[in-house]
């Protein structure tokens, strides 16, 4: 990584941080590269600001740009403050820099007109993006050339989820997350199934905005059941004692990685609803299954085949264990995020 450079992002709290630091919790790439990649550091969520606000957003850009404005190489890591901080860089700028960003959801209205409209994308020197497809939106609808545009996929801390086979296995499927989660087909799916079914309905982003799953706890089936697991150690508990990870979407957009990421290192077949910005990360009838979205007649089916068949359920879990470490590791994601600036 060149000298003089910055990393602006909404990034992570401090104390998420001090956890990763210390093992407590998993390790991802804000607190990798903020211990020495990058010449300055400024982050959101170490100064108590909410990325949801728009008001936050524009006060964090303009200070953002501020204190960087000396420095040559930048690394946006997030489309909200980023654009932002792009416009504050358009307004007040002329001079040349060369500036990174990292797009998570290129089927958002708000990202293309900000960025192909409004012509904020000129400010940019290479984009990056976390799937094939993205990458093909952001050349076919964005405009953006094709060479200026880099696949990274995404990450898991293989060494913080990794197989337990300490953990007795229990018949149970289990599901996490609360953003664009198609809960309600799981739930379909696993009434009557000879298999517990754990929802752990909530998410580490405070600002998302979650299923609203909780409302529907009293219709839940006896062998469901969903609520917050609390706590990382907690959710990495539940992934070892269960046989299935099922990651249900409800719209096509890049949602549920990092829950898919974290069965995998964990050493379990996951179970991913197809959509084209998800594709690339499991591969169908190796490392777990792809099913149609809103179908839960063949969730059911791929839920009991796996099941019934434990030994082809395992091999399918060390395959995906495999992927995860050579593919998908926080190390492998920084360095993807890196290449651009050498």
């Amino acid at each position: 990584m060149p000298q003089d450079s910055a990393y602006i992002g909404v990034g992570e709290p401090v104390s998420r941080v001090t956890d990763a630091l210390e093992k407590k919790g998993p390790m991802l790439e804000f607190a990798a590269m903020s211990q020495g990649a990058f010449t300055q550091v400024v982050s959101m969520a170490q100064r108590g600001m909410n990325p949801a606000s728009n008001v936050d957003c524009a006060r964090f850009a303009l200070a953002a740009w501020k204190e960087t404005r000396e420095r040559q190489n930048l690394f946006l890591a997030e489309e909200f403050p980023a654009l932002q901080f792009l416009a504050c860089d358009a307004v007040m700028s002329r001079r040349k820099r060369r500036i990174v960003l990292l797009v998570h959801n290129v089927s958002s209205k708000k990202r293309w007109l900000a960025l192909s409209k409004l012509g904020l994308q000129r400010r940019v020197d290479h984009v990056l993006c976390l799937s094939p497809h993205s990458q093909k939106v952001l050349v076919e609808h964005y405009g953006i050339p094709r060479e200026k545009v880099s696949v990274i996929y995404s990450r898991v801390d293989t060494a913080y989820f990794q197989p337990q086979p300490e953990t007795p296995l229990k018949r149970q499927v289990c599901a996490a997350g609360a953003v664009n989660r198609d809960y309600g087909t799981l739930i379909e799916a696993a009434t009557g199934l000879d298999a517990d079914v754990k929802i752990a309905a909530d998410t580490i982003w405070r600002y998302s905005v979650a299923n609203k799953g909780e409302t529907q706890s009293a219709m839940l089936p006896p062998n469901v059941e969903m609520r917050s697991w609390g706590s990382y150690a907690n959710l990495r508990q539940l992934y070892a004692e269960s046989r299935v990870v099922v990651v249900p979407l409800a719209r096509p957009i890049i949602s549920g990685i990092t829950v898919a990421l974290e069965g995998m290192a964990m050493g379990k077949p996951v179970i991913l609803t197809r959509n084209p910005y998800v594709e690339g990360f499991i591969e169908d009838g190796v490392t777990g299954f792809h099913v149609e979205p809103g179908n839960p007649v063949a969730l059911r089916e791929r839920l009991q085949w796996l099941l019934d068949h434990p030994q082809e359920a395992e091999a399918m879990g060390r395959r995906a264990r495999e992927k995860a470490e050579r593919d998908f590791s926080v190390e492998r994601y920084v360095e993807r995020i890196l290449a651009p600036f050498s």
